[in-house]
């Protein structure tokens, strides 16, 4: 880099930095919150719904520093196993909460699964990527839900702005200018209350108050089974399976899988002619398990039917309100990304409102939000459908078919063994693109996230920043692009400029100027090699908005973002 771009470098950066961050606080500062509810009750967000979407949410939002209501008919957290399964970027999203940790140690790793064809045999495999771990965190893992939520919550109890409101029922809302209006019922004693808030989501589950009140559309996949659901603890010898199976028989479709500790769960297919009502007694769900497992030396620790259901809502904004988890999409459990889909809800809206609000970013930038988690979200669900079928085929004969289709495609190394290969990464809103419409390069992937040196111990990239656009190049070169212009941008976009260089290299003289690491292992100089770049532009979520590997890309880009972040007028 030469003397005059340091200089300017210097010039343009030095506002941009992680303390400077720090002390921003949302643009929403007139509100006085009442500390009980005969006071004005102002909020920058109002939740709908205390499950982990919800709380994900809060937690987000209250490191941020926004006044937070959350509301849930509940009194408390459901003390049984609902959602078991989750995935790296889940745990990436609660590292930025600050709970990943604990979180973690309360975890087990997804030990894989089995596909079993009608004689027991292996005709498909479903196992967690390898190492090294791009995101750092075990691919995919098992959780108890109610130790999850409770830690959650610990969580949300850190922000003095983020307030519960348990056991109160959100009976509509009204949106008027800037602002939502919430009436709600207070169960302990039926008083109605309204409380006021410039954005409302509803995270309220599959009979989501909120979606019915918005009549948003919900577009039909074609999956709607009934399934047994069976939690158990081990407390005793019993043989099982050594990872989870799923059990692909014709006269009882099945899953098996692996808990944390001793828990481990069983679902079982109603077949033709059963009804729900048919598995009320423990008697009969014994009866029916018992051609799983032997049961002796289980506990049941839940017994539920589910209906698993196909289904994507079409629309997820409406003005000020939003919807995201359950309330938003179902998916059927066969690729375990539920819970997952409604934490990438999660990060994808609290980043896009937090730069409305505090960034002064274009309110169109929140349409970004359903134009990018519908398509995933559904592609997601159609790989659970697709499972599902496969899985729960009651024809003899087809199901013989599928066994030896799907066992020589194993056999010749065609079929795709990894779970991570059948989550997408983002094809539609806010990423770059080249000059036919396609995606840029790494556009729309998730960024790796490598170990690395700062000082003695090594760290996890994203705990080095607070939350922001990222530009990281792989040497000092690629931050000489900037000339004034495109720092003026990168500035308005409250960026920050970061060099990681292999381990070893001596921090980069200028490192007043940007953030220089040295990384551990070799994962971002390999993504990098592999995308053909020298340097990404990573958003706030720690998606790729897009990789360069020249200035003129550089700058083709950093308008791109400029121009979707704040449209030219008209």
């Amino acid at each position: 880099m030469s003397d005059s771009k340091a200089g300017r470098l210097a010039d343009n950066v030095h506002r941009t930095g992680t303390a400077a961050f720090r002390k921003r606080q949302p643009i929403v500062t007139s509100m006085n919150i009442g500390r009980t509810e005969k006071e004005s009750a102002e909020y920058d967000v109002l939740i709908v719904g205390y499950g982990p979407t919800g709380a994900s949410i809060a937690n987000l939002l209250g490191k941020r520093g926004y006044r937070v209501a959350v509301f849930d008919q509940a009194g408390e957290i459901y003390d049984k196993p609902r959602a078991i399964t989750a995935d790296q970027e889940v745990m990436r999203v609660f590292q930025e909460c600050g709970l990943a940790d604990e979180i973690a140690a309360a975890t087990t790793p997804h030990p894989g699964t089995d596909f079993l064809g009608i004689d027991g045999q292996v005709i498909k495999r479903f196992y967690p990527a390898p190492p090294p771990h791009p995101l750092s965190w075990e691919p995919t893992w098992m959780f108890v839900q109610p130790e999850l939520e409770a830690t959650l919550r610990r969580g949300v109890a850190r922000y003095p702005q983020v307030r519960e409101f348990l056991r109160h029922e959100c009976l509509d809302f009204t949106q008027s200018g800037e602002t939502v209006s919430a009436r709600l019922r207070r169960l302990d004693d039926g008083a109605e209350i309204t409380m006021r808030g410039r954005y409302l989501i509803g995270c309220d589950g599959g009979r989501s108050v909120v979606r019915r009140a918005l009549g948003a559309r919900i577009e039909d996949l074609a999956f709607d089974e009934w399934w047994i659901v069976v939690d158990a603890w081990i407390r005793g010898p019993v043989e099982l399976p050594p990872r989870c199976a799923q059990f692909c028989r014709p006269w009882r479709p099945g899953t098996y899988m692996v808990g944390p500790g001793n828990l481990r769960r069983w679902e079982i297919k109603m077949l033709p002619g059963e009804k729900p009502e048919d598995f009320e007694s423990r008697d009969a769900v014994l009866k029916v398990l018992g051609s799983f497992v032997d049961t002796t030396h289980l506990e049941l620790c839940r017994t539920a039917i589910y209906r698993f259901h196909a289904l994507v809502v079409e629309q997820w904004r409406s003005g000020r309100v939003f919807l995201a988890g359950d309330a938003a999409h179902q998916t059927p459990p066969f690729l375990g990304q539920g819970l997952s889909a409604g934490i990438r809800d999660a990060i994808n809206l609290v980043w896009k409102l937090d730069g409305v609000e505090r960034l002064g970013y274009a309110d169109s930038l929140l349409d970004t939000y359903g134009e990018e988690r519908k398509p995933h979200v559904r592609t997601i669900v159609a790989h659970a459908k697709a499972f599902g079928l496969i899985i729960g085929e009651l024809d003899m004969q087809a199901a013989q078919r599928r066994d030896r289709e799907l066992s020589e495609q194993l056999a010749s190394g065609k079929a795709e063994t990894v779970r991570q290969k059948f989550i997408p990464g983002l094809d539609s809103g806010l990423i770059g693109r080249d000059r036919d419409g396609h995606r840029h390069r790494g556009a729309g992937e998730l960024f790796v996230q490598p170990w690395v040196h700062r000082g003695d111990e090594p760290r996890r990239f994203d705990d080095l920043f607070e939350p922001g656009f990222l530009f990281v190049a792989g040497s000092k070169t690629a931050l000489g692009w900037f000339d004034a212009d495109m720092m003026q941008a990168w500035q308005r976009l409250h960026g920050q400029l970061v060099l990681i260089e292999p381990a070893g290299f001596a921090p980069a003289a200028g490192a007043e100027l940007f953030v220089s690491l040295q990384e551990r292992d070799g994962l971002f100089r390999d993504w990098l090699a592999a995308t053909g770049a020298q340097a990404v532009i990573v958003r706030p979520d720690r998606y790729v908005y897009g990789a360069v590997a020249d200035a003129q890309e550089l700058r083709g880009l950093l308008a791109q973002l400029s121009q979707a972040v704040w449209p030219a007028p008209g």
